[in-house]
């Protein structure tokens, strides 16, 4: 897959949140859940949270991410 920020191949891969232990011991065993917010509308939907695996493409050239999660229309 060509990255649609610089053009250059992307790395498939899978994206997951990991909580690191010194962020549950400063901040406790919280969720964290990865977000999106719309630009205009200030909608915010959530993409993924810490129990759910998605494919990724990751560019080593530029650094863009792409994650197929599971929020699109079925």
């Amino acid at each position: 897959m060509k990255c649609p920020v610089c053009g250059a191949i992307m790395e498939e891969g899978e994206a997951y949140l990991k909580k690191r232990w010194l962020n549950q011991l400063v901040f406790g065993w919280g969720s964290t859940d990865l977000m999106f917010r719309q630009s205009e509308s200030k909608r915010e939907t959530e993409l993924m949270n810490p129990w759910e695996f998605s494919k990724a493409y990751h560019c080593k050239k530029c650094g863009a991410a792409l994650i197929a999660t599971a929020t699109g229309e079925s």
